[in-house]
């Protein structure tokens, strides 16, 4: 079975559903803008970033997701004319300008600092390399010297996962509203690749 990495906007239909599914699996819960899910997979097969989202793919399947950004733009915007056709008027401009407070920050700072947005795998085929290659991926644009990340302290799996890669903790956040949800608090990570 073939084994890919494409760019989110180079899917089919079925795959980009596939896509939101896994961004879904990994970071739904955080996604308590609507209770509507359907509504909710509309919204994110339309607002990922179709040059800086990569998809692993077996075959044709959908196995892993990876959303990069820069100090310019990040993978992920509710724009604000989507969100109004999906959610109406007046709800869909709240949730573009809530939304973007968090997904269009700016995450880095440095022109040649890259920043992995999200990262996904299937959970059916997790530790067969489908991380690797999408982290693989992310360190291959040689116009950056750094790729940073940010994990929640509880998710003691991704720091694992990031620590194998290389990556570094160079700072913890510890008040953070998501800590209330109990992910707990961030901490930004680092590899240098240059």
């Amino acid at each position: 079975m073939e084994k890919t990495i494409k760019e989110y906007g180079k899917l089919t239909v079925e795959q980009k559903k596939e896509a939101v599914e896994l961004f879904l699996i990994g970071f739904g819960r955080f996604m308590t803008f609507s209770g509507d899910e359907a509504l909710k997979k509309t919204l994110f097969i339309e607002i990922f970033d179709p040059e800086w989202f990569f998809c692993y793919l077996a075959g044709e399947r959908v196995l892993g997701l990876m959303g990069l950004g820069t100090s310019k733009r990040r993978p992920i915007d509710f724009r604000p004319e989507v969100c109004r056709k999906i959610f109406g008027e007046k709800k869909g401009r709240i949730i573009s300008k809530q939304m973007n407070a968090v997904f269009q920050s700016k995450a880095v700072k440095g022109e040649r600092d890259l920043y992995i947005d999200t990262l996904v795998t299937d959970p059916n085929a997790r530790n067969k390399g489908i991380g690797s290659a999408l982290m693989e991926k992310a360190c291959s644009f040689q116009v950056y010297d750094a790729v940073y990340t940010e994990v929640f302290s509880k998710n003691v799996n991704a720091i694992g996962f990031y620590e194998k890669h290389g990556f570094v903790s160079v700072k913890k956040e510890k008040f953070s509203l998501l800590r209330l949800q109990g992910a707990g608090y961030p901490i930004k990570m680092k590899k240098v690749i240059a």
